[in-house]
């Protein structure tokens, strides 16, 4: 049986000033999973086509505006550019304004691989910058790692904190990861640890998932 246990009074902080930023949604139910329909989860996104991520990405962001979410899209600094070319043919003005786009290292690079604490921080941070009218939000995030061989327990504790945040949320939540960097240890732990998954190709309930 998966079991995390939060670490440490700072993370605990940084997660409860989080959630009193954020409108708790009410979730809708459909027979239809999709990443178009839902309107909650935790969703494992083992990627290797980056024009079909790309489509994803801009679903993702569509379908969020028309909820009326802010969105939240955590990207590499190589993407970008194209992401944000991209968001200008989709999206007028107004409608950029309910989304950021912010570089990744900070999350992931600079205080060291899967430092919890570093990015619930900056998590916190790029929150309080949405229009404070609207508090809702969802999230797309391409995780990264600085080292050649990322430690598997500190993966699983991030991870298991971004779940437990996102399930008591009620939001949605996209972890996207290369194929590339995956190894088959760290996909069963990816597995475990979202209720969604998905591929450039498919989208389904994970039958490995393990509430934390």
């Amino acid at each position: 049986m998966l079991s995390v246990t939060i670490r440490g009074n700072d993370v605990m902080f940084i997660l409860v000033e989080i959630k009193s930023i954020l409108e708790v949604r009410p979730i809708s139910i459909s027979s239809t999973q999709s990443l178009e329909n839902i309107t909650a989860g935790h969703v494992y996104y083992l990627f290797e086509d980056r024009d079909v991520y790309l489509e994803h990405l801009i679903t993702f962001v569509k379908t969020g505006l028309k909820t009326g979410e802010n969105v939240l899209i955590i990207e590499s600094m190589k993407n970008i550019s194209k992401i944000n070319a991209e968001l200008d043919k989709h999206f007028n003005e107004e409608q950029k304004s309910n989304i950021r786009v912010v570089n990744n290292f900070d999350y992931y690079f600079a205080s060291g691989d899967f430092n919890t604490k570093a990015m619930l921080a900056h998590f916190a941070k790029d929150v309080i910058l949405f229009n404070r009218e609207n508090n809702s939000i969802r999230t797309w995030a391409n995780v990264e790692w600085a080292s050649d061989d990322p430690d598997a327990e500190e993966l699983k504790f991030y991870e298991a904190t971004i779940d437990e945040f996102v399930l008591d949320e009620r939001m949605v939540s996209v972890c996207a990861y290369s194929r590339t960097s995956i190894t088959p240890t760290l996909d069963t732990i990816l597995k475990q640890l979202h209720y969604y998954q998905m591929t450039d190709e498919s989208f389904t309930v994970s039958d490995l998932y393990k509430k934390p």
